[in-house]
C-alpha cells in the first residue's frame, strides 16, 4: 500500500486565533501555526503527516479522520475558541530520505487573541495523550459534544450558540452522570458531583431550553429566556469548556474528575 504525504489547514471558525512560533511535531504529525497572507486574513494551522492508502481519495479520508480525532480537539481546547478543518490534501511520496524533527522542552509563546497563554510542547502533548487514554466510547462521546461546542462558538446567534451548547452538555452528562441522566435528574448530578453551574438569571438551563424552544413556561416566558441567554451564553459556554477539559486531563476518569473540580472549588 503506497504512502501519502497529508497537507491540511485548520482555519479559527470564531473570533480567536491560535500563534506559536516554533513547529510542534505530535508523534508522526507536524503542526505550524502560519501568519495570514495574500487570500487569507487570519493565522491557520499548518499540518503535515504521512498515512498508507489505497490511492489520494482513501489517503485523503484517512487524514482527515486523524486530523478529526488527534489534533483537532487539541486546537480548540488550546484555544478556547473554534476551528474548522479548512483543506486537505493527499499526494504520493517517497520515504527514501524523509524524517521527523521534534521539538524538546523549548518554551512557545501561544497567543490566544486577545491575550497570551505560555504553553510548553509537554503540554500539548499531554492532550494528545489523555485523548489516547479514554476508551472507545467515551472518546466518541466526547468528541461529538466538542463537536457541538466548537459549532455552538462559530455562530454568531446567541441562541443558537446556547442550543448547540445545551446538546454539548447533554450528550457529555450521558456519559459523566449517566443514571441521573435516564432520569432526567443530570443537571442537579452535575452540580452536586462535579460543581457545574447550571443556573443563570436565577433559573436552571433545562428551564430556559424549555422556555425557549416552547415559548410557555411556568417559571419564566421565551422573552425572559432570551434575555438571560444573551446575557449569561458565553459563560455558560466556558462552564462546559472547563468540564471537558478537566475530563480530558483526568483520561475520562470520573472519580478523577471529582476530586479536580472539588479542589479547583476550594481554591
Amino acid at each position: 500500500m503506497p504512502s501519502y504525504k497529508i497537507t491540511a489547514v485548520l482555519e479559527p471558525a470564531g473570533g480567536s486565533e491560535l500563534q506559536f512560533e516554533d513547529s510542534i511535531t505530535i508523534e508522526d504529525i507536524k503542526i505550524t501555526s502560519k501568519k495570514p497572507h495574500a487570500g487569507r486574513s487570519t493565522r491557520i494551522i499548518h499540518i503535515e503527516f504521512e498515512v498508507r492508502g489505497d490511492d489520494e481519495k482513501d489517503a485523503r479520508e484517512k487524514g482527515y479522520s486523524k486530523i478529526a480525532e488527534s489534533v483537532l480537539p487539541i486546537i480548540i481546547l488550546l484555544a478556547n475558541a473554534p476551528y474548522k478543518i479548512a483543506e486537505v490534501d493527499a499526494k504520493p511520496v517517497d520515504n527514501s530520505g524523509s524524517h521527523w524533527i521534534h521539538v524538546g522542552t523549548k518554551t512557545i509563546t501561544v497567543n490566544v487573541m486577545p491575550r497570551p497563554v505560555e504553553v510548553k510542547p509537554e503540554h500539548i502533548l499531554g492532550l494528545y495523550y489523555n485523548l489516547k487514554k479514554l476508551e472507545e466510547n467515551p472518546r466518541k462521546t466526547f468528541y461529538r459534544a466538542l463537536k457541538y461546542w466548537n459549532r455552538a462558538m462559530s455562530d454568531p446567534d446567541p441562541i443558537d450558540r446556547f442550543l448547540n451548547l445545551y446538546i454539548a452538555l447533554e450528550i457529555l452528562a450521558g456519559e459523566l452522570v449517566n443514571e441521573e441522566y435516564r432520569e432526567n435528574k443530570w443537571v442537579n448530578a452535575l452540580y452536586d458531583k462535579f460543581g457545574f453551574n447550571g443556573i443563570y438569571g436565577e433559573h436552571k438551563i433545562h428551564s430556559i431550553r424549555a422556555a425557549l424552544l416552547h415559548y410557555k413556561n411556568n417559571e419564566l416566558s421565551k422573552e425572559e429566556a432570551e434575555r438571560i441567554i444573551e446575557k449569561h451564553v458565553d459563560e455558560f459556554a466556558q462552564e462546559i469548556f472547563r468540564l471537558m477539559k478537566d475530563y480530558v486531563e483526568c483520561g475520562g476518569d470520573t472519580e478523577c474528575l471529582q476530586k479536580k473540580r472539588q479542589q479547583k472549588s476550594h481554591s
